[in-house]
């Protein structure tokens, strides 16, 4: 899982309500979210105000998501 998604997720928003709150087509969310593409730097800005972190928690310096480690067993 990314920081994206995990930051969006503790948000309570989905992929398509934060598409929309920034005008762009969630598929490049859920593109994002996955790692299968950077993420843009307009893009990145708008993503770390809207869910209220800074962008080098949710990014590497070349516009890759961070990953996150969840362990789901409580340990």
């Amino acid at each position: 899982m990314t920081k994206l998604e995990y930051v969006r997720r503790e948000a309570g928003l989905s992929q398509i309500e934060l598409a929309k709150r920034i005008g762009i087509n969630s598929t490049a969310i859920v593109q994002v979210e996955r790692g299968h593409r950077k993420c843009w730097p307009k893009l990145r800005k708008q993503l770390a105000q809207i869910l209220e972190v800074e962008e080098v928690n949710l990014f590497d310096e070349e516009g890759w998501p961070k990953k996150v480690r969840i362990d789901v067993r409580g340990e």
